[in-house]
């Protein structure tokens, strides 16, 4: 059953309620689906203010929506709405569409079949009429906008500011080949005196995923230098956070038995202890054993982890977990031992 559109009479109210507003005409009424439709009616492209109720950012970009030229450049091309990043529709949408959002405020900007044309992430220091106007015709030209930038790659481009740009912008939409690659080209681009920048440390906080990635692989065996330089605490969250997402990453599922033990040495490196290595990484070292043949050292690693307050549901899932990873019997007999216990 074809879903009804929305009457044209009702499109155009949508339209005229934003009218008397100043600067930017945010669309007060209806969904994302009559946003757009309202879009196609009027023949624009759709913006979308990606905002939190209780973010302060979000909160001080409102009277630099409400500014004129701002407003002038938005109504002629876009039809307006904010994004609540809280309400199930934006979590819905964001899903659909295969897309992060790292903070607030974030521009979305579609064309009018909502295909993505440019994301821009906003910040205290982007709070300007001449921002919010640039990133509204970064994403009206084709050779500019996000979505041109893996063209952009492959046309030979390999330009720092570019390469960092659409590093960023691949892990934002959860393109994690292309962040890998194309944060590896920027790391081998640049001397390692540099390193250690204010820049490189927010490409590591913000950008990288990888723990090959020869900017992390620097800053693990340099901590003292980032360390003297940056607050300790947030160097060990970043790197604990790049080695995590590398671990729990389609990747992690492939590690070597030797590669699990290089990512407990770098844990170990940032202070973490070896009762929270364990149990932050005993199924992908469990997995990488099992497949090496390795069985009874697979089965110390998961008995390790076992103390008296492991309770039914733990037994359950590690037996589970044994046999759908390994037919060796020592391990089976093993696996069907916590099964009772986990009854």
């Amino acid at each position: 059953m074809k879903r009804a559109l929305p009457s044209i009479a009702v499109l155009l109210l949508l339209s005229l309620s934003s009218i008397a507003q100043r600067g930017v005409n945010f669309i007060s009424g209806g969904n994302l689906r009559t946003v757009f439709d309202l879009a196609k009616v009027q023949n624009k492209a759709v913006f979308l203010e990606a905002y939190a109720p209780t973010c302060h950012v979000c909160m001080a970009f409102k009277p630099t929506f409400e500014n004129q030229q701002v407003g002038d450049i938005y109504n002629k091309n876009y039809i307006s709405y904010k994004l609540d990043m809280t309400s199930p529709e934006a979590a819905g949408f964001l899903q659909k569409q295969n897309i992060w959002i790292p903070s607030t405020p974030t521009l979305l900007f579609f064309d009018k079949d909502v295909k993505l044309m440019h994301i821009a992430i906003m910040g205290e220091n982007t709070n300007s009429p001449e921002a919010l106007i640039s990133s509204a015709m970064i994403a009206l030209n084709p050779q500019k906008r996000a979505t041109g930038y893996k063209a952009i790659y492959q046309s030979g481009n390999r330009t720092t500011n570019f390469l960092i740009d659409y590093g960023y912008m691949a892990r934002i939409l959860k393109d994690t080949v292309m962040n890998i690659t194309v944060l590896k080209t920027y790391a081998k681009s640049i001397p390692t005196t540099q390193y250690t920048s204010n820049v490189n440390f927010a490409v590591l906080q913000k950008a990288i995923m990888d723990d090959e990635n020869p900017l992390f692989v620097y800053m693990i065996n340099h901590l003292a230098e980032f360390n003297a330089k940056f607050d300790k605490n947030l160097v060990k969250q970043t790197a604990e956070n790049i080695i995590m997402y590398s671990l729990y990453s389609s990747r992690g599922n492939k590690y070597s038995s030797a590669k699990i033990a290089q990512v407990k040495a770098n844990l170990a490196k940032l202070g973490v202890t070896q009762k929270a290595i364990g149990v932050r990484v005993f199924r992908e070292e469990a997995t990488a054993l099992f497949r090496e043949g390795k069985s009874a050292e697979a089965i110390k690693i998961l008995e390790s982890i076992i103390d008296a307050k492991t309770d039914k549901a733990s037994y359950t899932y590690l037996s589970n977990f044994v046999k759908s990873r390994t037919s060796d019997k020592a391990a089976l007999a093993k696996a069907n031992a916590w099964a009772t216990k986990g009854r």
